[in-house]
């Protein structure tokens, strides 16, 4: 039982010393820093201030975290405010990008009127094919825009537009369209080589990577590069007007035995982002539909002298 007497004596004795020291110090304070007091107060201070030091170390977090408890909703509200607001921002960037993307691309879209002699229908995409690969494309104009099937669908790309695909069905308020990488597509095409060599025609078929291909069609000897433009060809039996875009060579696939080589077109239209086309009224032997200019050069010579004149007109071909 001695043990703990000793442990009260020591919590008293410790007491009555911090007592005396708070005691000290306040006469300290009111007396001033000189004589007597002021040298106990010193030595009280002395005393205390490791005590108190200790009780701060003690007491900091505690306070820390009390005020962390009864601040924290108002600081998750604050963070939710926050949040909100960002989020807020970015919807409405979001819808500023969507604007200026849909005038871009409405912009581009009746500037193909410029490139054409035949009426264009323009529409929008409201649906696609459920499948991996877009297939057909379905857009809100039909039969009574005077939309037909067989009609071709072109889009912004490529010099002046590029082929889309061809409507295989149509009605109020409707039409679908089968795209140009359906298994199903295929059409005449020549390739025009990017440095000399001879424009070669083929038949591309629609493939579901997204590309087509002409197998069969180009002689091992034809030099083919990646990039040499393709177009629709001028053949009159063709369902779509000559010299439409269609894509660039992506690649030549060469086969042994010197059979013909297999060539890879990349369409220069995005399928998978369209939004809105353009039906071209235009029927199977329709002729051109590309507007081209045309200079004819016309050489006078003037007898008293011995100048020659030559005089260039400009006009619109089609």
């Amino acid at each position: 039982m001695a043990v703990p007497r000793r442990a009260n004596r020591r919590r008293y004795v410790l007491l009555i010393v911090v007592l005396t020291a708070l005691t000290l110090i306040t006469l300290d304070t009111r007396n001033g820093r000189s004589g007597p007091i002021g040298t106990l107060g010193n030595a009280a201070h002395t005393i205390v201030g490791p005590i108190s030091g200790a009780v701060d170390n003690v007491a900091s977090p505690v306070s820390d975290w009390w005020h962390g408890v009864t601040d924290s909703g108002a600081i998750k509200k604050e963070n939710r405010e926050l949040k909100a607001r960002i989020a807020e921002q970015d919807d409405k960037l979001r819808a500023a990008q969507a604007a200026l993307d849909q005038n871009k691309n409405l912009t581009a879209l009746l500037g193909l009127a410029n490139n054409y002699t035949v009426p264009l229908v323009n529409a929008r995409v409201i649906g696609r094919d459920p499948g991996n690969f877009d297939s057909t494309l379905t857009i809100n104009k039909g039969t009574e825009s005077g939309i037909v099937t067989d009609m071709p669908v072109i889009a912004p790309g490529g010099v002046y537009g590029s082929l889309v695909g061809t409507v295989i069905e149509s009605g109020r308020g409707y039409a679908k369209i089968r795209v140009l990488t359906d298994p199903e597509f295929s059409v005449g095409v020549t390739l025009i080589p990017k440095k000399g060599g001879t424009a070669t025609n083929g038949i591309a078929s629609g493939q579901v990577e997204s590309n087509l291909l002409l197998d069969n069609d180009i002689d091992a000897q034809t030099k083919v590069l990646p990039g040499d433009r393709v177009v629709t060809s001028p053949s009159p039996a063709s369902l779509y007007p000559p010299d439409i875009p269609v894509g660039t060579v992506a690649r030549v696939q060469p086969q042994a035995g010197g059979l013909p080589q297999n060539v890879y077109i990349k369409p220069y239209v995005d399928l998978g982002g369209l939004d809105y086309v353009s039906v071209m009224k235009w029927a199977q032997g329709g002729g051109a539909a590309v507007r081209t200019t045309t200079t004819t050069t016309t050489t006078t010579t003037v007898p008293s002298s011995t100048t020659t004149t030559t005089i260039v007109s400009s006009g619109s071909g089609g």
